[in-house]
């Protein structure tokens, strides 16, 4: 017999913004001057980061949003391999990819609808391996290693005095870690409850500031707070 599966999907609150996917991708095929938009998202995230963690990932990304939106209702939902969260394989995508986008810039500079292009190009194929890997392992998976999220991840505060502003979970001290709810519903299958009675918080540099371990919790003994 099948084990069960630990990780869960958990619906998810906020703005549907996954359709800007698809219409992004679908418009930048015709028209790839649209192709530019992606400096957005790849300026934002790390942007954000710097003062806010990975919340753009959690809570203002397309893609991500599709991934919790639509193919977490159909993924395995399997443990996301420990490998592709390694410092080594983060930094290796990293390079890869803007060593890609560099080469792919230097021949279309100039030409708008050729860098348009050059972007619009990377977003399609990464986003196809990131649905690849929804249905073999977790919906998530690409946000493991992303190349923004792994920048945003280093950009990340990592220790008090925390910014103004800063999203963090807190897990009161009474928590008992038995139901682990909360990391069974984490998109990035982080474990909040590891942070129970500290007073800085949950301060792992890949929470995306969902808010879904909050939600999950049977006794109510997690929040979703801002620094002042």
């Amino acid at each position: 017999m099948e084990t069960k599966r630990f990780h869960r999907h958990f619906p998810t609150k906020g703005y549907a913004l996954y359709w800007i996917l698809p219409a992004y991708l679908v418009i930048g095929f015709f028209y790839p001057v649209i192709g530019l938009l992606a400096l957005i998202c790849m300026i934002a995230p790390v942007a954000f980061a710097v003062r806010r963690g990975r919340w753009w990932c959690g809570n203002a990304c397309p893609r991500g949003n599709f991934y919790d939106r639509v193919l977490a209702r159909y993924s395995p939902h399997r443990p996301i391999p420990k490998f592709v969260r390694t410092f080594g394989f983060r930094l290796f995508m990293v390079m890869f990819i803007f060593a890609m986008f560099g080469v792919q810039m230097y021949f279309a500079w100039g030409d708008w609808h050729a860098m348009g292009r050059v972007f619009w190009t990377i977003i399609l194929v990464t986003t196809v391996i990131g649905i690849l890997l929804s249905f073999i392992y977790a919906p998530r998976t690409w946000c493991a290693f992303c190349p923004m999220g792994t920048l945003s991840s280093w950009v990340s505060p990592r220790k008090a005095p925390l910014p103004g502003g800063f999203t963090n979970i807190r897990v009161a001290a009474t928590c008992q870690m038995k139901c682990k709810s909360c990391a069974r519903v984490c998109p990035m299958q982080l474990t909040p409850y590891d942070c129970r009675g500290s007073r800085t918080g949950y301060l792992h540099t890949d929470c995306i500031k969902c808010g879904k371990c909050v939600a999950a919790c049977p006794i109510r003994i997690m929040k979703l707070e801002h620094s002042s």
